[in-house]
């Protein structure tokens, strides 16, 4: 008898040190991407502008042409806001996971909401290509935009804009 009251103040104890460890146990907010109160991005009614650029050159020594063909691909958003000066910034969708070592286009914005903002892609790009558009603040406020990668996981001065946990960035896809 005595062994069973023991053994169960033993498990009772177990079961209370547990959850008491378990209440004080913190987690971590986990983040999260989407809008903000004061930072917004629009990406319902993208728009994609598909162009054909033609550069020719003549040489002067002789009759030599040369030609360059180079399909550009730009994607307007309706409407972006941002609390402070910053960037809208493309990083692509690389095997279904956004890469944000790569930036493959960015467009200054100033403070406030802006419309029908036109970030061009810095590389070929078609329709169904998925991309992390963020917002990025222009931190040191000189208008350029700083993306330096460092090793120790660091990898941007010109921060991604928050409010609390949520990074305001949405995964999308070109349109047709």
């Amino acid at each position: 008898m005595h062994i069973n009251r023991a053994l169960s103040f033993v498990i009772s104890l177990i079961f209370l040190s547990g959850t008491a460890l378990a209440e004080e146990t913190v987690t971590k907010p986990q983040m999260t991407m989407g809008n903000g109160n004061a930072n917004a991005i629009q990406v319902a009614g993208l728009s994609r502008l598909k162009q054909e650029s033609v550069v020719s050159e003549i040489r002067i020594d002789g009759t030599n042409v040369s030609t360059l063909r180079a399909n550009t691909t730009a994607i307007t958003f309706p409407k972006v806001t941002i609390e402070k000066a910053g960037w809208l910034v493309l990083h692509p969708v690389i095997d279904g996971r956004p890469d944000g070592d790569i930036v493959s286009g960015f467009t200054y914005l100033d403070p406030g909401q802006s419309e029908d903002v036109m970030v061009k892609i810095q590389h070929p790009a078609g329709a169904g290509d998925k991309f992390l558009v963020m917002l990025h603040g222009d931190v040191d406020q000189d208008r350029v935009f700083d993306f330096v990668f460092v090793e120790d996981g660091i990898n941007v001065e010109d921060t991604a804009v928050f409010e609390g946990t949520r990074m305001i960035a949405h995964v999308i896809a070109l349109p047709e």
